[in-house]
């Protein structure tokens, strides 16, 4: 198994594990990290700027897992695109999206240089509106009880 392939794999296990420093200790102290479509208007964030979004979220979620549907690895680029769906519950209620993660790595293939995160825009457009919502305090009456069991998406298998 390739180092690139080593590195994607056990990033998509920090996100299972809810881990941010994991998640961020796979990153070269440059990287950028790009949510898409164009059309959501999500500005590129650095590691510090990824840290600071994704902070207030990993008390919004529990029970986070990400299945891998298939992987795309391209040697001569340097790059991974892993095709993954998430589930997981939150204080709002169940969560589902659908990713392309695109990661291009530095030249030992352990460290991510650039990252593309092409998202389910209509998840994206509802769900976290009302995320945000819930959290400034006007949407917690549309907070719906939090099942306690594991859900999973798919098969659960990775290629």
């Amino acid at each position: 198994m390739s180092q690139r392939r080593q590195t994607a794999l056990a990033i998509i296990d920090a996100y299972n594990n809810w881990d941010l420093p994991a998640i961020l200790s796979f990153r070269d102290s440059n990287c950028i990290h790009q949510i898409l479509p164009k059309s959501l208007n999500r500005p590129p964030l650095s590691n510090s700027d990824y840290e600071t979004y994704f902070t207030p979220w990993l008390k919004a979620f529990t029970n986070f897992h990400v299945t891998i549907n298939d992987i795309f690895e391209d040697e001569k680029e340097n790059k991974i695109v892993l095709w993954a769906q998430s589930t997981s519950d939150s204080v709002i209620g169940p969560y589902d999206n659908e990713y392309m993660l695109a990661f291009y790595f530095n030249e030992d293939g352990d460290k991510v240089v650039r990252m593309l995160e092409f998202v389910n825009s209509t998840v994206s457009v509802d769900f976290f509106p009302r995320l945000r919502k819930y959290f400034e305090g006007e949407g917690a009456a549309e907070a719906v009880p939090v099942p306690k069991q594991e859900r999973k998406f798919g098969d659960g298998v990775i290629r």
